[in-house]
């Protein structure tokens, strides 16, 4: 079973050159929406096993990437392909919705 490890700023750039598809949710746990949408991405986590890495920022910890990236809401998902990223997915989505962003670029 696939699990969504939370990673700090520091380790964000090697986790995108060393995977080729990474799923990145930035988030914090002070934020209804951010709990809303924790147990969909787990969900992905599990659909996608051994296709893509997924990661979660807690942006409260974490200021580097919500910065880099131009993040101003959460929840965040971004998407990366190949340490690009190919799409910014901001507030709360279904399920269905977030896997037919990432199904495009499968």
């Amino acid at each position: 079973m696939s699990e969504v490890c939370e990673i700090q700023d520091s380790e964000l750039d090697e986790v995108l050159t060393r995977e080729r598809f990474v799923i990145t949710y930035l988030m914090t746990n002070r934020s209804d929406s951010c709990r809303k949408i924790e147990p969909i991405i787990e969900q992905l986590a599990q659909a996608y096993e051994g296709r893509a890495t997924i990661v979660k920022i807690d942006i409260n910890k974490n200021k580097i990437a919500p910065q880099k990236f131009s993040v101003y809401i959460i929840p965040a998902v971004l998407i990366f392909q190949n340490g690009i990223i190919v799409e910014k997915l901001l507030g709360v989505a279904t399920y269905e919705n977030f896997k037919t962003v990432i199904d495009k670029h499968f």
